[in-house]
């Protein structure tokens, strides 16, 4: 995923869409993640400023991720966004990424958003009821027949002291 940036430098301020959609085996080794075995596409525009080149876009891509309520395995889109600053100059500032001048590569920008916007949680649904926390059963499929309230044994004294004050009271 090379940008041919010679053309933009004639223009300045002038927008260069580009678009791509690629394996992500040519990101490298990123088969941990969820996305690996989907393609990507990648939409975006880059233009010359008058001494940096500025690359903003957007990644489309979709995973088979489990739900972390109920872990049934559900397909999740994504869409994430980057801009990044590119420099010919080997003395740009630290937020600008130096390059040859001639082509820049999206690679490791690519890679990177994906890798730092993974999703912490991933729902089947948006109402997903989850598991039952004693039985294991999926409330999402039909509820389970454990009882609906059940004392954590850490409050079991508290529970008894509890009740032998409803009783007196009665």
């Amino acid at each position: 995923m090379k940008l041919q940036v010679e053309q933009a430098k004639e223009h300045i301020g002038k927008k260069f869409p580009y678009s791509y959609t690629i394996p992500t085996s040519e990101l490298g080794d990123v088969t941990a993640f969820p996305w690996s075995r989907h393609d990507i596409t990648i939409n975006g525009e880059f233009w010359f400023d008058g001494q940096n080149y500025i690359v903003q876009g957007s990644i489309e891509s979709k995973g088979d991720y489990d739900c972390s309520r109920c872990l049934n395995t559900t397909e999740h889109n994504r869409k994430d966004s980057f801009e990044e600053i590119f420099s010919e100059r080997r003395d740009a500032a630290d937020d600008v990424t130096p390059f040859d001048g001639e082509e820049i590569d999206l690679t490791e920008l690519i890679r990177d958003t994906l890798i730092i916007n993974e999703p912490s949680q991933v729902l089947c649904q948006d109402d997903c009821k989850g598991l039952c926390v004693h039985c294991g059963a999926n409330l999402n499929v039909s509820p389970c027949s454990c009882e609906s309230f059940v004392v954590d044994p850490r409050f079991a004294e508290l529970r008894a002291l509890l009740d032998e004050k409803d009783d007196r009271l009665s």
